[in-house]
Protein backbone atom coordinates (compact mmCIF):
# COMPACT_ATOMS: atom_id res chain seq x y z
CA UNK A 1 0.00 0.00 0.00
CA UNK A 2 1.28 3.43 -0.94
CA UNK A 3 0.09 5.23 2.18
CA UNK A 4 1.34 8.84 2.23
CA UNK A 5 3.56 9.62 5.19
CA UNK A 6 1.43 12.55 6.29
CA UNK A 7 -2.04 11.18 5.48
CA UNK A 8 -3.01 11.66 9.15
CA UNK A 9 -1.10 14.87 9.80
CA UNK A 10 -4.02 16.81 11.41
CA UNK A 11 -4.56 14.01 13.91
CA UNK A 12 -0.86 13.49 14.57
CA UNK A 13 -0.32 17.23 15.02
CA UNK A 14 -3.19 17.34 17.50
CA UNK A 15 -1.63 14.44 19.41
CA UNK A 16 1.71 16.21 19.54
CA UNK A 17 0.16 19.46 20.80
CA UNK A 18 -1.90 17.79 23.53
CA UNK A 19 0.99 15.62 24.71
CA UNK A 20 3.30 18.64 24.71
CA UNK A 21 0.83 20.72 26.70
CA UNK A 22 0.39 17.96 29.26
CA UNK A 23 4.14 17.76 29.78
CA UNK A 24 5.00 21.46 29.94
CA UNK A 25 1.82 23.56 30.38
CA UNK A 26 1.20 25.14 33.76
CA UNK A 27 -1.40 27.71 32.85
CA UNK A 28 -4.98 28.04 34.02
CA UNK A 29 -7.27 25.04 33.63
CA UNK A 30 -9.81 27.11 31.71
CA UNK A 31 -7.20 28.06 29.15
CA UNK A 32 -6.04 24.45 28.93
CA UNK A 33 -9.62 23.31 28.33
CA UNK A 34 -10.09 25.85 25.52
CA UNK A 35 -6.84 24.78 23.87
CA UNK A 36 -7.73 21.08 24.17
CA UNK A 37 -11.23 21.63 22.77
CA UNK A 38 -9.88 23.75 19.93
CA UNK A 39 -7.18 21.27 18.96
CA UNK A 40 -9.50 18.24 18.97
CA UNK A 41 -12.26 20.12 17.13
CA UNK A 42 -9.84 21.35 14.47
CA UNK A 43 -8.48 17.83 13.96
CA UNK A 44 -12.06 16.53 13.69
CA UNK A 45 -12.97 19.11 11.04
CA UNK A 46 -9.74 19.18 9.03
CA UNK A 47 -8.75 15.53 9.35
CA UNK A 48 -10.45 12.29 8.41
CA UNK A 49 -9.89 10.28 11.58
CA UNK A 50 -13.11 11.39 13.33
CA UNK A 51 -13.81 8.66 15.90
CA UNK A 52 -10.11 7.77 16.06
CA UNK A 53 -9.68 10.98 18.09
CA UNK A 54 -11.57 9.48 21.05
CA UNK A 55 -8.45 8.34 23.00
CA UNK A 56 -6.92 11.79 22.56
CA UNK A 57 -10.04 13.56 23.80
CA UNK A 58 -10.49 11.18 26.73
CA UNK A 59 -6.86 11.38 27.81
CA UNK A 60 -6.90 15.15 27.55
CA UNK A 61 -10.06 15.38 29.63
CA UNK A 62 -8.57 13.21 32.37
CA UNK A 63 -5.49 15.42 32.34
CA UNK A 64 -7.63 18.55 32.84
CA UNK A 65 -9.50 16.95 35.76
CA UNK A 66 -6.33 15.85 37.54
CA UNK A 67 -3.93 18.67 36.65
CA UNK A 68 -4.73 20.83 39.69
CA UNK A 69 -4.46 17.97 42.14
CA UNK A 70 -1.36 16.96 44.02
CA UNK A 71 1.02 14.26 42.88
CA UNK A 72 0.71 11.41 42.08
CA UNK A 73 -2.72 12.37 40.63
CA UNK A 74 -1.24 15.17 38.62
CA UNK A 75 1.31 12.86 37.02
CA UNK A 76 -1.43 10.32 36.34
CA UNK A 77 -3.28 13.03 34.43
CA UNK A 78 -0.22 13.82 32.36
CA UNK A 79 0.23 10.11 31.62
CA UNK A 80 -3.43 9.88 30.57
CA UNK A 81 -2.97 12.73 28.07
CA UNK A 82 0.22 11.23 26.68
CA UNK A 83 -1.39 7.79 26.53
CA UNK A 84 -4.46 9.15 24.75
CA UNK A 85 -2.29 10.99 22.23
CA UNK A 86 -0.27 7.83 21.64
CA UNK A 87 -3.47 5.80 21.24
CA UNK A 88 -4.91 8.13 18.62
CA UNK A 89 -1.61 8.31 16.73
CA UNK A 90 -1.41 4.52 16.70
CA UNK A 91 -5.01 4.14 15.51
CA UNK A 92 -4.38 6.63 12.69
CA UNK A 93 -1.43 4.53 11.57
CA UNK A 94 -3.31 1.24 11.86
CA UNK A 95 -6.37 2.64 10.04
CA UNK A 96 -4.88 5.23 7.67
CA UNK A 97 -6.47 7.36 5.00
CA UNK A 98 -6.32 4.82 2.15
CA UNK A 99 -4.46 5.58 -1.04
CA UNK A 100 -4.58 3.32 -4.10
CA UNK A 101 -1.34 1.58 -5.05
CA UNK A 102 0.79 2.94 -7.92
CA UNK A 103 -0.62 2.36 -11.39
CA UNK A 104 0.87 -0.72 -13.01
CA UNK A 105 0.57 0.38 -16.64
CA UNK A 106 2.20 3.09 -18.73
CA UNK A 107 -0.86 5.34 -18.85
CA UNK A 108 -2.64 7.65 -16.46
CA UNK A 109 -6.37 7.07 -15.96
CA UNK A 110 -9.45 9.09 -16.77
CA UNK A 111 -13.02 8.42 -15.69
CA UNK A 112 -16.57 9.63 -16.21
CA UNK A 113 -20.06 8.67 -15.10
CA UNK A 114 -23.05 8.46 -17.41
CA UNK A 115 -26.64 7.29 -17.24
CA UNK A 116 -28.30 4.93 -19.68
CA UNK A 117 -32.04 5.69 -20.10
CA UNK A 118 -34.65 3.20 -18.98
CA UNK A 119 -35.96 0.78 -21.58
CA UNK A 120 -39.43 -0.64 -21.03
CA UNK A 121 -39.46 -2.25 -17.60
CA UNK A 122 -35.67 -2.17 -17.35
CA UNK A 123 -34.50 0.72 -15.12
CA UNK A 124 -32.21 3.63 -15.84
CA UNK A 125 -28.59 2.65 -15.23
CA UNK A 126 -25.67 4.49 -13.65
CA UNK A 127 -22.44 3.54 -15.41
CA UNK A 128 -18.84 4.50 -14.67
CA UNK A 129 -16.06 4.15 -17.23
CA UNK A 130 -12.30 4.16 -16.66
CA UNK A 131 -9.91 4.53 -19.58
CA UNK A 132 -6.23 5.18 -20.38
CA UNK A 133 -5.17 8.82 -20.55
CA UNK A 134 -1.82 10.53 -21.09
CA UNK A 135 -2.93 14.06 -20.14
CA UNK A 136 -4.77 13.59 -16.85
CA UNK A 137 -2.50 15.84 -14.77
CA UNK A 138 -4.08 18.99 -13.40
CA UNK A 139 -7.61 17.65 -13.50
CA UNK A 140 -9.51 16.89 -10.28
CA UNK A 141 -8.99 13.40 -8.88
CA UNK A 142 -12.12 11.32 -8.57
CA UNK A 143 -13.29 10.21 -5.15
CA UNK A 144 -12.52 6.60 -4.37
CA UNK A 145 -16.21 6.06 -3.55
CA UNK A 146 -19.00 7.79 -5.50
CA UNK A 147 -21.04 8.01 -2.29
CA UNK A 148 -19.62 8.36 1.22
CA UNK A 149 -22.48 6.22 2.54
CA UNK A 150 -20.81 3.26 0.83
CA UNK A 151 -17.78 3.44 3.12
CA UNK A 152 -17.18 0.54 5.50
CA UNK A 153 -18.14 0.95 9.14
CA UNK A 154 -15.78 2.45 11.74
CA UNK A 155 -12.81 2.06 12.02
CA UNK A 156 -12.54 1.47 8.26
CA UNK A 157 -14.59 4.59 7.51
CA UNK A 158 -11.73 6.69 6.13
CA UNK A 159 -12.26 5.19 2.69
CA UNK A 160 -15.07 7.76 2.39
CA UNK A 161 -12.44 10.53 2.29
CA UNK A 162 -9.95 8.83 -0.04
CA UNK A 163 -9.10 9.85 -3.60
CA UNK A 164 -8.45 7.55 -6.53
CA UNK A 165 -5.81 7.93 -9.25
CA UNK A 166 -8.41 8.53 -11.97
CA UNK A 167 -9.02 12.09 -13.13
CA UNK A 168 -12.47 13.24 -14.10
CA UNK A 169 -13.08 13.65 -17.85
CA UNK A 170 -9.38 13.46 -18.74
CA UNK A 171 -8.57 13.18 -22.48
CA UNK A 172 -8.38 9.69 -23.94
CA UNK A 173 -4.86 8.44 -24.59
CA UNK A 174 -3.70 8.45 -28.19
CA UNK A 175 -3.74 4.68 -28.61
CA UNK A 176 -4.46 2.89 -31.82
CA UNK A 177 -8.15 1.93 -31.86
CA UNK A 178 -10.09 -0.20 -31.26
CA UNK A 179 -9.48 -0.38 -27.51
CA UNK A 180 -10.22 -3.60 -25.58
CA UNK A 181 -13.22 -3.37 -23.24
CA UNK A 182 -13.75 -5.06 -19.88
CA UNK A 183 -16.90 -5.04 -17.77
CA UNK A 184 -16.60 -5.17 -13.99
CA UNK A 185 -19.44 -6.86 -12.08
CA UNK A 186 -19.96 -5.87 -8.45
CA UNK A 187 -20.66 -8.24 -5.59
CA UNK A 188 -23.93 -9.13 -3.91
CA UNK A 189 -25.29 -5.82 -2.59
CA UNK A 190 -21.98 -4.22 -3.56
CA UNK A 191 -21.30 -1.26 -5.83
CA UNK A 192 -19.32 -0.26 -8.91
CA UNK A 193 -16.40 1.24 -6.94
CA UNK A 194 -15.64 -1.70 -4.64
CA UNK A 195 -12.52 -2.61 -6.64
CA UNK A 196 -11.05 0.71 -7.74
CA UNK A 197 -7.43 -0.47 -7.42
CA UNK A 198 -7.91 -3.33 -9.88
CA UNK A 199 -10.03 -1.26 -12.26
CA UNK A 200 -7.51 1.58 -12.40
CA UNK A 201 -4.63 -0.85 -12.83
CA UNK A 202 -6.31 -2.36 -15.89
CA UNK A 203 -7.19 1.04 -17.34
CA UNK A 204 -3.54 2.12 -17.00
CA UNK A 205 -2.61 -0.96 -19.04
CA UNK A 206 -4.75 0.18 -21.97
CA UNK A 207 -8.16 -1.32 -21.21
CA UNK A 208 -11.45 0.54 -21.07
CA UNK A 209 -13.26 -0.73 -17.97
CA UNK A 210 -17.02 -0.34 -17.55
CA UNK A 211 -18.93 -0.89 -14.29
CA UNK A 212 -22.68 -0.77 -13.78
CA UNK A 213 -24.54 -0.21 -10.52
CA UNK A 214 -27.34 -2.75 -10.86
CA UNK A 215 -30.49 -1.18 -9.33
CA UNK A 216 -31.86 -3.30 -6.51
CA UNK A 217 -28.71 -5.43 -6.50
CA UNK A 218 -26.35 -2.62 -5.48
CA UNK A 219 -26.17 -1.28 -1.94
CA UNK A 220 -27.14 2.21 -3.13
CA UNK A 221 -27.57 3.76 -6.55
CA UNK A 222 -27.62 7.55 -6.76
CA UNK A 223 -28.90 9.17 -9.95
CA UNK A 224 -28.05 12.64 -11.20
CA UNK A 225 -31.52 13.89 -10.22
CA UNK A 226 -30.86 12.90 -6.59
CA UNK A 227 -32.98 9.75 -6.59
CA UNK A 228 -31.54 7.01 -4.38
CA UNK A 229 -32.39 3.35 -4.97
CA UNK A 230 -31.37 0.96 -2.22
CA UNK A 231 -30.73 -2.74 -2.60
CA UNK A 232 -33.63 -5.12 -2.19
CA UNK A 233 -31.78 -8.22 -0.99
CA UNK A 234 -30.61 -9.24 2.50
CA UNK A 235 -27.00 -8.64 3.48
CA UNK A 236 -25.11 -10.49 4.81
CA UNK A 237 -26.32 -13.66 3.15
CA UNK A 238 -27.69 -16.44 5.31
CA UNK A 239 -26.54 -19.92 4.28
CA UNK A 240 -27.42 -21.63 7.56
CA UNK A 241 -30.46 -23.57 6.38
CA UNK A 242 -31.70 -25.35 3.28
CA UNK A 243 -34.50 -22.79 2.95
CA UNK A 244 -32.20 -19.77 3.08
CA UNK A 245 -29.86 -21.36 0.52
CA UNK A 246 -32.83 -22.21 -1.70
CA UNK A 247 -34.08 -18.62 -1.50
CA UNK A 248 -30.62 -17.36 -2.40
CA UNK A 249 -30.40 -19.61 -5.46
CA UNK A 250 -33.80 -18.41 -6.69
CA UNK A 251 -32.84 -14.77 -6.16
CA UNK A 252 -29.46 -15.35 -7.82
CA UNK A 253 -31.10 -16.60 -11.02
CA UNK A 254 -33.27 -13.50 -11.14
CA UNK A 255 -30.22 -11.32 -10.56
CA UNK A 256 -28.30 -13.05 -13.36
CA UNK A 257 -31.14 -12.39 -15.80
CA UNK A 258 -31.29 -8.72 -14.83
CA UNK A 259 -27.53 -8.27 -15.08
CA UNK A 260 -27.33 -9.95 -18.47
CA UNK A 261 -30.00 -7.64 -19.87
CA UNK A 262 -28.64 -4.49 -18.25
CA UNK A 263 -25.01 -5.01 -19.27
CA UNK A 264 -26.04 -5.84 -22.82
CA UNK A 265 -27.94 -2.54 -22.90
CA UNK A 266 -24.81 -0.73 -21.79
CA UNK A 267 -22.71 -2.52 -24.40
CA UNK A 268 -25.18 -1.55 -27.11
CA UNK A 269 -25.30 2.04 -25.86
CA UNK A 270 -21.51 2.32 -26.06
CA UNK A 271 -21.63 0.89 -29.57
CA UNK A 272 -24.22 3.56 -30.35
CA UNK A 273 -21.89 6.36 -29.24
CA UNK A 274 -23.46 7.00 -25.84
CA UNK A 275 -20.04 8.23 -24.68
CA UNK A 276 -18.67 10.81 -27.13
CA UNK A 277 -15.08 10.57 -25.91
CA UNK A 278 -15.06 6.86 -26.80
CA UNK A 279 -17.09 7.07 -29.98
CA UNK A 280 -15.74 4.69 -32.63
CA UNK A 281 -12.75 3.75 -30.49
CA UNK A 282 -13.98 0.59 -28.72
CA UNK A 283 -13.99 -3.03 -29.71
CA UNK A 284 -17.37 -4.19 -28.47
CA UNK A 285 -17.89 -7.39 -30.44
CA UNK A 286 -15.28 -9.19 -28.29
CA UNK A 287 -15.25 -8.03 -24.66
CA UNK A 288 -14.11 -9.39 -21.33
CA UNK A 289 -15.74 -9.46 -17.91
CA UNK A 290 -14.51 -9.94 -14.36
CA UNK A 291 -16.10 -9.59 -10.97
CA UNK A 292 -15.72 -10.11 -7.25
CA UNK A 293 -17.83 -12.57 -5.25
CA UNK A 294 -21.34 -12.66 -6.76
CA UNK A 295 -19.97 -10.45 -9.54
CA UNK A 296 -17.60 -13.29 -10.38
CA UNK A 297 -20.54 -15.69 -10.40
CA UNK A 298 -22.24 -13.34 -12.86
CA UNK A 299 -19.10 -13.23 -15.04
CA UNK A 300 -19.46 -16.98 -15.54
CA UNK A 301 -23.02 -16.47 -16.74
CA UNK A 302 -22.02 -13.69 -19.12
CA UNK A 303 -19.37 -15.89 -20.75
CA UNK A 304 -21.83 -18.77 -20.97
CA UNK A 305 -24.83 -16.93 -22.40
CA UNK A 306 -23.65 -13.83 -24.30
CA UNK A 307 -21.31 -14.58 -27.25
CA UNK A 308 -19.86 -11.05 -27.08
CA UNK A 309 -18.16 -11.98 -23.78
CA UNK A 310 -15.23 -14.07 -24.96
CA UNK A 311 -13.10 -14.14 -21.78
CA UNK A 312 -13.79 -13.76 -18.09
CA UNK A 313 -12.50 -13.99 -14.55
CA UNK A 314 -14.19 -14.90 -11.29
CA UNK A 315 -12.70 -13.55 -8.05
CA UNK A 316 -13.84 -15.91 -5.31
CA UNK A 317 -17.46 -16.16 -6.40
CA UNK A 318 -19.55 -19.33 -6.21
CA UNK A 319 -20.07 -21.26 -9.46
CA UNK A 320 -23.84 -21.48 -9.03
CA UNK A 321 -25.30 -22.84 -12.26
CA UNK A 322 -24.45 -25.62 -14.71
CA UNK A 323 -23.82 -23.09 -17.48
CA UNK A 324 -20.13 -23.22 -18.38
CA UNK A 325 -18.11 -20.42 -20.01
CA UNK A 326 -17.60 -20.91 -23.73
CA UNK A 327 -14.11 -19.45 -23.90
CA UNK A 328 -11.05 -18.71 -21.74
CA UNK A 329 -11.75 -18.24 -18.08
CA UNK A 330 -9.68 -17.48 -14.98
CA UNK A 331 -10.65 -18.45 -11.44
CA UNK A 332 -9.24 -16.80 -8.30
CA UNK A 333 -10.03 -18.27 -4.91
CA UNK A 334 -9.20 -17.64 -1.28
CA UNK A 335 -7.20 -20.13 0.75
CA UNK A 336 -9.11 -23.41 0.73
CA UNK A 337 -10.72 -24.16 4.12
CA UNK A 338 -9.70 -27.42 5.73
CA UNK A 339 -13.23 -28.84 5.67
CA UNK A 340 -13.43 -28.45 1.89
CA UNK A 341 -10.20 -30.39 1.39
CA UNK A 342 -11.51 -33.36 3.37
CA UNK A 343 -14.28 -35.81 2.57
CA UNK A 344 -17.86 -34.65 2.95
CA UNK A 345 -19.27 -35.10 6.45
CA UNK A 346 -22.89 -35.97 7.26
CA UNK A 347 -23.32 -32.95 9.55
CA UNK A 348 -22.34 -30.30 6.99
CA UNK A 349 -24.77 -27.41 6.70
CA UNK A 350 -26.56 -26.16 3.59
CA UNK A 351 -23.94 -23.48 2.93
CA UNK A 352 -21.13 -26.02 2.94
CA UNK A 353 -23.07 -28.26 0.57
CA UNK A 354 -23.60 -25.30 -1.78
CA UNK A 355 -19.86 -24.57 -1.68
CA UNK A 356 -18.99 -28.19 -2.46
CA UNK A 357 -21.30 -28.14 -5.47
CA UNK A 358 -19.69 -24.91 -6.68
CA UNK A 359 -16.23 -26.41 -6.24
CA UNK A 360 -17.23 -29.45 -8.31
CA UNK A 361 -18.33 -27.17 -11.16
CA UNK A 362 -15.00 -25.34 -11.07
CA UNK A 363 -13.18 -28.65 -11.30
CA UNK A 364 -15.28 -29.62 -14.32
CA UNK A 365 -14.67 -26.24 -15.96
CA UNK A 366 -10.91 -26.58 -15.52
CA UNK A 367 -10.92 -29.67 -17.73
CA UNK A 368 -11.52 -27.46 -20.78
CA UNK A 369 -8.77 -25.58 -22.68
CA UNK A 370 -7.74 -22.04 -21.68
CA UNK A 371 -9.03 -22.40 -18.13
CA UNK A 372 -6.80 -21.68 -15.15
CA UNK A 373 -7.13 -21.19 -11.42
CA UNK A 374 -5.14 -19.42 -8.71
CA UNK A 375 -5.75 -20.27 -5.07
CA UNK A 376 -4.09 -17.59 -2.96
CA UNK A 377 -2.86 -18.92 0.36
CA UNK A 378 -3.12 -16.49 3.23
CA UNK A 379 -6.16 -14.71 1.78
CA UNK A 380 -9.82 -14.42 2.72
CA UNK A 381 -12.89 -13.53 0.69
CA UNK A 382 -12.47 -9.77 1.06
CA UNK A 383 -8.84 -9.98 -0.06
CA UNK A 384 -10.13 -9.68 -3.62
CA UNK A 385 -11.64 -6.23 -3.01
CA UNK A 386 -10.44 -2.79 -1.94
CA UNK A 387 -10.88 -3.91 1.67
CA UNK A 388 -7.16 -4.79 1.66
CA UNK A 389 -6.32 -1.06 1.70
CA UNK A 390 -8.16 -0.05 4.88
CA UNK A 391 -5.26 -1.16 7.12
CA UNK A 392 -1.60 -2.07 6.56
CA UNK A 393 -2.12 -5.01 8.92
CA UNK A 394 -4.06 -7.71 7.00
CA UNK A 395 -5.48 -9.37 10.11
CA UNK A 396 -6.98 -6.06 11.28
CA UNK A 397 -8.49 -5.53 7.84
CA UNK A 398 -9.88 -9.08 8.14
CA UNK A 399 -8.33 -10.16 4.86
CA UNK A 400 -6.06 -12.97 6.02
CA UNK A 401 -2.31 -12.66 6.41
CA UNK A 402 -0.94 -11.82 2.97
CA UNK A 403 0.48 -8.29 2.41
CA UNK A 404 -1.66 -5.83 0.49
CA UNK A 405 0.84 -4.97 -2.23
CA UNK A 406 1.53 -8.64 -2.93
CA UNK A 407 -2.17 -9.47 -3.33
CA UNK A 408 -2.87 -6.46 -5.52
CA UNK A 409 0.13 -6.96 -7.80
CA UNK A 410 -0.52 -10.66 -8.22
CA UNK A 411 -4.19 -10.25 -9.14
CA UNK A 412 -3.57 -7.18 -11.31
CA UNK A 413 -0.76 -8.83 -13.26
CA UNK A 414 -2.74 -12.02 -13.81
CA UNK A 415 -5.82 -10.12 -14.98
CA UNK A 416 -3.78 -7.87 -17.27
CA UNK A 417 -1.89 -10.72 -18.92
CA UNK A 418 -4.99 -12.89 -19.21
CA UNK A 419 -7.14 -10.27 -20.92
CA UNK A 420 -4.35 -8.99 -23.15
CA UNK A 421 -3.80 -12.57 -24.32
CA UNK A 422 -7.42 -13.26 -25.13
CA UNK A 423 -8.74 -9.85 -26.25
CA UNK A 424 -5.84 -8.32 -28.21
Amino acid sequence: MNTPQFSSWPEWLACLIVAGLAISWSGKRGTSAVILLGVVTAAWIIGTGKGLLAPLALGGTIWLLLDRMKNPWRWMGKCAAIGGATGTALLCWVFPLPEPPPLAGSHQVGTFVMEIPAAGESPELVVQVWYPSDEAGGRPAASWLPDSALAPAFPYHRLAFARAHARKDAPLAKIQAPLPVLFYEHSWMGHRAENIAQVESLASRGFVVVAVDHPGQAERVIYQNGLVVKGRYPEPLDFSSAKSVGDFVVNARQCFEERLEQVERVRQALAGNAAEILSGKLRLDRVGVFGFSFGGSAAIQFCAKNPAFVAGANEDGLFLENDFPRGPFLFFDEETPAWLESARQPDENAGQILTREAEARIQDALKQPSRSRLILDGTRHLSFSDRIFVSPIPRLARVGTRPQREIHELIGNELGEFFHTHLD
